[in-house]
C-alpha cells in the first residue's frame, strides 16, 4: 500500500506545477537503447518527454519511460524532473541536466509462471541535447541514468524528435501574446464520451482483452477538468474488472483551443470477478465480489472535429497491489454542449 501512496504523492505535485498555465511547452518522442549496470543485458527503451519552460535557464519536465524487457524485469514508469539549460549559439542548440524522482512498475517472475508488479521510486539524472532544425521542430539526445536501491539500476540513451508548442516561434522569453492571454481563460465545456479499445495485464505474458468506457468531463477551472467514468476492462482471463473513476486533469491547449493535451489522477472503484482480493486491498467482505480501490493515471490527447464534436484518446494506467497492473487504450468520440 505505502507504494500506491507515493504515486498518490508524486501526482498530486505534478497536479500542482501543470495546474499552472505556462507559455513554453515543447513535447517529443525518443528510442533507443538500455543497458543494466553490472550486467551485459540491455534492451530497447523509448520515452515521452513533456517539458515547460518557467524561464530561460530553468524548466521542468513530466516524462513516461519504457525501460524495454531484460531477464526477469520490465519495467517502465513516470519522471518528474527539474532541469538546468544551457542555450547557445542563438538558441538553436541548448545543453540541459535534469534531476528529479522516478517512479516505476517493474514486472518479475515468481514461481509458478506467475509474476508480481514491483512499485517503488528511484533517483533519476538526465542529460539532454537540443537542437531546434526550425521555429517549431527540433530533435533532442537524452541519456537518463536510474538508480533505485531494491531493483536494478540501468542507463538509458535515447534519440527523437519534438515539437515546440509556444505561443511564440522560438522560446525566447517574450511575454505572451494576446492570443496566450485569452487562451489562460479557457475552460473546458461539458463533455460525453463513448470508447473502445483494449486492455493489456502487465505480466509477462500481456494478455489482453477488449475494453470500453464511457466519461463525463467538466472543465472546472482554466486548464483544470474533472471527470467521473465507467470503465470496462474486458475479460483477459486472470481478471476481470470493471468500476468507475473520478479524477482531475490538469489540461494545456493549443492551436486556438482545438487540441488539448492532458493529465489525470484519481480513485478507480472497481470489482475484479476472476481474482481474489488481497489482505492490502479496501473491501466490504459482505459483498460475493467486494469492491476496491486502486490510483488511476492517465494521459489524453483531444482534437475538436467540429464546434460540438470532440475525438479524444486515453491511455490509463491502473496501479493495484495485488499484481494485476493494467494498461488501459481507449479511443474515444465525444460531444459538447456550449
Amino acid at each position: 500500500m505505502c507504494h500506491s501512496i507515493n504515486a498518490w504523492k508524486l501526482s498530486v505535485i505534478f497536479l500542482i506545477c501543470a495546474g499552472l498555465k505556462l507559455n513554453a511547452q515543447e513535447l517529443s518522442l525518443l528510442g533507443g537503447v538500455m543497458t543494466e549496470a553490472g550486467a551485459k543485458n540491455s534492451s530497447y527503451t523509448w520515452q515521452i518527454d513533456y517539458r515547460q519552460d518557467f524561464y530561460r535557464n530553468f524548466a521542468s519536465s513530466i516524462d513516461y519511460i519504457n525501460e524495454g524487457h531484460v531477464p526477469g524485469h520490465y519495467r517502465d514508469g513516470m519522471a518528474w524532473e527539474a532541469w538546468g539549460n544551457l542555450p547557445f549559439l542563438n538558441d538553436r542548440i541548448a545543453v540541459s541536466l535534469g534531476a528529479g524522482i522516478y517512479y516505476y512498475y517493474d514486472t518479475e517472475p515468481l514461481a509458478g509462471a506467475s509474476s508480481a508488479d514491483v512499485h517503488g521510486t528511484a533517483p533519476i539524472i538526465s542529460f539532454s541535447v537540443t537542437g531546434y532544425l526550425s521555429d517549431r521542430w527540433f530533435y533532442r539526445v537524452m541519456v537518463n541514468r536510474i538508480s533505485p536501491t531494491g531493483d536494478i539500476k540501468t542507463t538509458t540513451a535515447a534519440v527523437g524528435v519534438g515539437y515546440w508548442f509556444g505561443p511564440h516561434r522560438r522560446p525566447r522569453g517574450e511575454q505572451p501574446s494576446k492570443d496566450a492571454t485569452q487562451d489562460a481563460s479557457f475552460v473546458t465545456e461539458p463533455q460525453f464520451t463513448v470508447y473502445g479499445g483494449q486492455s493489456v495485464v502487465n505480466t509477462f505474458l500481456s494478455p489482453k482483452a477488449l475494453a470500453g468506457a464511457v466519461e463525463y468531463r467538466q472543465g472546472l477551472l482554466p486548464h483544470l477538468d474533472g471527470t467521473a467514468s465507467f470503465t470496462y476492462e474486458g475479460d483477459p482471463k486472470i481478471v476481470r474488472r470493471s468500476g468507475v473513476a473520478f479524477q482531475l486533469w490538469p489540461v494545456n491547449t493549443f492551436f486556438d483551443d482545438s487540441t488539448s493535451v492532458g493529465i489525470g489522477v484519481g480513485p478507480y472503484i472497481f470489482i475484479d470477478r476472476n481474482h481474489p482480493i488481497s489482505s492490502g486491498q479496501t473491501v466490504n467482505v459482505g459483498l460475493k465480489n467486494p469492491a476496491a480501490v486502486a490510483p488511476l493515471v492517465s494521459l489524453t490527447i483531444a482534437r475538436r472535429l467540429s464546434y460540438h464534436w470532440v475525438a479524444r484518446i486515453i491511455w490509463d494506467r491502473v496501479v493495484s497491489n495485488y499484481n494485476r497492473d493494467s494498461d488501459i487504450f481507449l479511443v474515444g468520440l465525444g460531444y459538447s454542449w456550449h
